[in-house]
């Protein structure tokens, strides 16, 4: 897997992790810093890439980031 596959598959999981942890901060009102949820999400990202590129599996995220990687 190349650098470039790996950097628009975070792309793709990061967005992903962003979208999902700012609809929980919304239902937070604001009590949770989101800074929190910036690092879970990036921490996760990086986490779901490492999963994804040992499994070897193509997916829909493996579209997504085909796209992404011909802007690149």
């Amino acid at each position: 897997m190349t650098l470039k596959r790996k950097i628009s598959l975070f792309i793709v999981y990061f967005v992903l992790f962003i979208a999902l942890t700012a609809m929980v901060d919304y239902y937070a009102y604001d009590e949770i810093n989101p800074w929190i949820f910036i690092i879970l999400s990036f921490l996760g990202a990086i986490w779901a890439v490492a999963v994804h590129a040992k499994s070897h599996q193509r997916s829909k995220a493996d579209e997504l980031a085909h796209d992404i990687e011909e802007i690149l």
